[in-house]
């Protein structure tokens, strides 16, 4: 029999990647979320089984789960805003905390399940001193960076109290092909490729950019690791670069460098000036590390959205 993995928030930009690495391998893969595109479903139907619903809605979760009785499960759904209103304090705990919770609720009575890993981010760390690390005292400074938080200390009780087999792993920041425009590369790609003005800060902020391929080599890999259970892992490229140089490589790629408007916008506030991060911990427990450099990833990304673009036109 094949061994059942539930994906939530699977048409999401990390979730579609792990989708077509695991359709590689023999299992029987079940995707949840609020709902499908087209595009999605177009290109996964008849490859896997889909399930629509809310994470709030404690009864159909319990009854996905009696259905599915996953062995392995990835928990990518959730909200994303990075605003900082005081409605997204509420919302974000919500769907982040809570969704989680209802979850955990229904997966501890899962006597075949093996690994639940779900995805914090780097964002918990918020004002902490870098490099990061997985010991750190985190200090988010955003709704979503303490929703993401609440729900890591929420999976280290169920753990501990309740024996869930959970990891979290903390990407830095995934880019790639087919991400949405909410996020910084693909924002300034798409804009630099329609000759459009970029308009964005110096740009001295470092940052880890890790690309998509990396880091679902390390969600698949967890698969196939022993002792993750408990543990909170950092997943990045290891090598910060400034927000500036990023841009750059992309302007040059682009041949856009006079739609770049640096240092038009300021900095937020309580900017985090510094995102380095310690990847040791992944090293040693999951055998991994990036292989994709920068230069590389962010070609590959360009040629996507060119090429997206151009069959748009």
């Amino acid at each position: 029999m094949k061994e059942a993995i539930l994906i939530t928030g699977a048409s999401g930009f990390i979730g579609r990647h792990l989708v077509r690495r695991l359709l590689k391998n023999n299992y029987r893969i079940i995707c949840f979320d609020l709902v499908f595109e087209n595009d999605f479903v177009n290109e996964f139907e008849g490859k896997l089984e889909m399930q629509t619903g809310n994470l709030m809605d404690v009864v159909f979760i319990k009854d996905l789960i009696n259905v599915c009785s996953p062995n392995y499960v990835f928990h990518f759904a959730g909200s994303k805003s990075r605003t900082n209103l005081l409605s997204e304090f509420t919302s974000s705990n919500q769907i982040n905390y809570l969704g989680t919770l209802n979850l955990f609720e229904s997966l501890i009575a899962c006597v075949d399940l093996k690994l639940v890993t779900i995805l914090g981010t780097i964002e918990e760390y918020g004002h902490t001193r870098s490099p990061f690390k997985e010991d750190s005292n985190e200090l988010p400074n955003s709704a979503y960076g303490l929703s993401k938080l609440s729900a890591t200390k929420l999976a280290m009780i169920f753990y501990q109290q309740f024996n869930l087999p959970v990891v979290v792993m903390r990407p830095s920041i995934a880019y790639g092909p087919s991400q949405g425009e909410e996020m910084f590369i693909p924002a300034l790609i798409k804009s630099l490729i329609r000759q459009q003005p970029f308009k964005m800060t110096e740009g001295n902020q470092l940052r880890d950019f890790l690309y998509i391929d990396d880091l679902t080599d390390a969600l698949i890999q967890g698969i196939s690791c022993t002792g993750l259970e408990g543990q909170i892992v950092n997943i990045a490229s290891g090598t910060s670069y400034t927000i500036r140089d990023v841009a750059m490589q992309i302007a040059e790629i682009t041949k856009s460098k006079e739609y770049l408007k640096l240092g038009e916008l300021p900095y937020r506030k309580f900017e985090i000036m510094d995102y380095t991060v310690d990847v040791s911990k992944a090293s040693t427990l999951l055998q991994w590390q990036a292989k994709t450099k920068l230069s590389y990833g962010l070609k590959k990304t360009i040629l996507f959205y060119q090429k997206m673009l151009s069959d748009e036109a």
